[in-house]
């Protein structure tokens, strides 16, 4: 059964598979990379290939939703719980259910303000603020991943993000990446207690500090510039890992665009 790390892009997803990662194949040594690839991402080349010529995804992207359960089916063939992380909105496409409670067992959603991911998004993708907000604004945004590039369904910032939380068919915890900030080890600890009753955890607190200090994002921060990331693009991948740059970076005019759009979930999630 999978257990989803979801979110929108630039909220926080590889933080909290750096953390979790860290601690559930906890040694002491300093934190490497190499350890994300025990939380990968579900879009990969490897998953759907067995179902479909790769090639024909690059005309009709979208058909990918036709073997998003297939693929997940055969994943869980061994009957073991695995985590994975997902931008994918948790909706359907083309009648086509992202996943459902026979093969995911939860989800932890990371959650930001938009109006920051505007500014981190536009920095990593390499395109103007006003570029990213038409993005994170856009209900069809499709991200694409891997070689072949595979095609996501992120959609807009406030489809994401109501698509997991009004999940009914199988359990998940909303982590709010500005308390991930300011209270780190409350939040993670929140995390592993979601998933206690899910995974084998032995719920250690000087191992929950120990993974925080491996896990600042200072230290990621420097690991990056040192060793370099495999999932940075343009640039640096761990830039500033700040709750509101958005008010130096984003002009108000792009602040009001995403405060109209997403106007009720911000106010139900504080950010209003």
């Amino acid at each position: 059964m999978i257990i989803w790390i979801a979110s929108y892009p630039k909220s926080g997803n590889t933080w909290i598979r750096a953390l979790l990662a860290t601690y559930l194949n906890f040694q002491k040594k300093e934190f490497n990379f190499d350890i994300l690839a025990d939380i990968p991402r579900f879009t990969q080349d490897k998953f759907f290939s067995s179902f479909i010529n790769l090639k024909e995804l690059k005309y009709n992207p979208l058909k990918i939703s036709e073997y998003w359960q297939a693929a997940q089916s055969k994943i869980n063939l061994d009957k073991k719980i695995k985590f994975f992380k997902t931008h994918n909105a948790c909706v359907s496409s083309n009648g086509n259910l992202f996943t459902n409670e026979i093969n995911s067992l939860g989800y932890i959603y990371i959650v930001r303000d938009p109006r920051s991911i505007a500014c981190s998004y536009a920095k990593h993708m390499n395109i103007s603020n006003e570029n990213s907000v038409q993005r994170i604004t856009n209900k069809d945004l499709i991200g694409f991943y891997g070689e072949n590039n595979l095609a996501e369904v992120i959609s807009s910032w406030k489809t994401n993000y109501l698509s997991w939380k009004k999940k009914k068919n199988f359990s998940g915890i909303l982590i709010k990446y500005e308390d991930l900030i300011d209270q780190t080890e409350n939040e993670f600890t929140k995390i592993l207690m979601y998933l206690k009753d899910k995974v084998k955890i032995n719920m250690d607190k000087k191992k929950i500090e120990k993974t925080i200090e491996f896990c600042k994002f200072s230290n990621l921060r420097v690991l990056e510039e040192k060793n370099g990331f495999s999932e940075a693009i343009n640039g640096r991948f761990f830039r500033k890992g700040e709750k509101d740059s958005w008010k130096t970076e984003l002009n108000p005019d792009l602040q009001k665009i995403i405060e109209k759009n997403f106007k009720e979930e911000m106010i139900e999630l504080s950010y209003l």
